[in-house]
């Protein structure tokens, strides 16, 4: 016997033969963007039911299970907030009904379908595929608690997870493992909850080796998803060390011979509760910080008597708590760094041009002027240098070429080196009036290239003929 595969959402608009769906309260359709506009304020041909979401398992039988609401559990079983409304926006999906050919004309009588604007498999539904953004590789210690924010709220769109959330939207977290091709949703339901969600924050209790791969997190409803995924990946400490080499530690700067300064042990906040004191070790370079000059911890933080530029290096801070039972380690690592104090931040310094040295070239030549300026650190200020021709920037000027090159220097000071070139000079180019520029928060300054064009030595034949015996 055969049969045709019907689809059909198992929420969606009401139908003439069905209780109204019941729909959550949504702000203005103007507050948010077209995805989440319910099915009353979609235009037509504006959305369709999207095919590719993942079936939800079957319902209970009534009375064989406990409400939805009280599964949504967090960390220790205890039911977490908000549980019951993800939960059920989990199953916001499509559903196979298959129906036998001889009750088809019957079948269609009692089933109805709700779709919303457009006809099913129109192609017309909508996705923000937003692929793998890769500046976001995340890297975590193998064996240690680990927290993943969905990127989608942070570069991508311009609303947060609540007004998404209120807004009806669902967020779906699936993953791709080492060595596999296919995608799939993340298993929520370990043992111990050792993966678990909460709002737009994934949670690992903890990570392991084999969590390493691709994940994506999506935001959806029943006629819209964006979504974007990051590669994971969970690493082992080297052998006999605190660290792995290959996690890039977290850079903190400090002004030279400043007093009291503290280095922060980085991402450990919601982790363990505020009323909970965790153990915490420092270490130097993996050697434990006792007794170290001018250098003790305090808890969280490692306080530094005087900043000096024999201090810069790694610092590891080992954070050690309990969650129900079970002992924990953050591991975090943080490099410091020793600049410049802003008391001794200065203009740009100019080493060249300078009126000591003068350019002298004959027509033909190539002329080469470079400009070579010293900046002082200066934190978030911007450095600037360029040339002017005859008062007009070089950008404007089809025949001058100039590249820039950096040269760092201690304490994040630097030199910049911006080289104007004009190739095969004329007369009319060695009169013109050259001068460099250079700009930081601390001022602007200025210095002009002095550029002779050579005499060349003419001797007349009537003066030598004079000079003959």
């Amino acid at each position: 016997m055969s049969s045709r595969t019907l689809h059909a959402p198992t929420r969606g608009c009401t139908s003439p033969h069905a209780a109204p769906c019941p729909h959550r309260a949504r702000p203005a359709a103007s507050a948010l963007p077209p995805a989440a506009r319910s099915c009353e304020q979609l235009g037509p041909g504006e959305g369709a039911m999207p095919h590719e979401w993942p079936r939800p398992p079957p319902p209970p039988p009534p009375g064989s299970g406990t409400p939805r609401a009280a599964r949504g559990t967090g960390r220790g079983g205890d039911v977490r907030p908000g549980a019951a409304e993800e939960d059920e926006g989990e199953s916001v999906a499509v559903r196979t009904l298959r129906v036998p050919r001889m009750k088809m004309v019957g079948a269609v009588l009692l089933v109805t379908l709700c779709l919303c604007a457009v006809p099913l498999g129109s192609g017309s539904e909508r996705c923000d595929d937003w692929g793998v953004d890769t500046m976001k590789q995340i890297q975590i210690y193998d064996g240690e608690p680990a927290k993943i924010k969905c990127p989608l709220f942070e570069t991508f769109l311009k609303y947060n997870y609540s007004t998404a959330h209120s807004a009806g939207l669902t967020l779906i977290w699936y993953r791709i493992g080492q060595d596999r091709d296919l995608e799939e949703p993340i298993n929520f339901r370990l043992p111990d909850n050792r993966i678990s969600k909460e709002k737009d924050t994934l949670w690992f209790w903890p990570a392991l080796l084999n969590d390493t791969g691709n994940y994506t997190c999506m935001l959806r409803n029943t006629t819209y998803c964006s979504k974007v995924a990051f590669p994971l990946e969970v690493v082992p400490k080297d052998q006999g060390s605190c660290v792995s080499h290959s996690i890039k530690p977290v850079e903190q700067m400090f002004y030279l011979e400043y007093a009291n300064e503290k280095i922060t042990c980085p991402d450990i906040d919601g982790f363990y509760p505020a009323s909970v004191t965790p153990s915490v070790k420092w270490y130097q370079s993996c050697r434990l910080v006792d007794g170290f000059n001018e250098r003790h911890p305090q808890g969280t933080k490692l306080v530094i008597g005087v900043v000096r530029s024999a201090y810069e290096g790694n610092y590891t801070c080992i954070v050690t708590f309990k969650d129900h039972g079970r002992t924990y380690n953050l591991t975090r690592t943080v490099k410091m760094k020793v600049v410049g104090s802003p008391n001794n931040a200065l203009p740009p310094q100019f080493t060249s041009p300078n009126e000591k040295v003068v350019y002298e070239l004959e027509a033909g030549d190539d002329l080469v002027l470079p400009c070579e300026v010293f900046f002082t650190f200066l934190k978030d200020s911007r450095t600037e240098v360029w040339w002017t021709i005859d008062g007009k920037n070089t950008d404007d000027i089809l025949e001058a070429k100039v590249t820039q090159s950096e040269i760092p220097r201690r304490f994040e000071d630097k030199t910049i080196i911006r080289t104007l070139t004009i190739a095969k000079a004329t007369p009319e180019d060695l009169k013109r009036n050259y001068t460099c520029y250079a700009r930081n928060a601390r001022g602007e300054s200025h210095s002009q290239a002095i550029v002779h064009m050579k005499e060349t030595c003419k001797i007349r034949p009537q003066a030598l003929l004079a000079e003959q015996p």
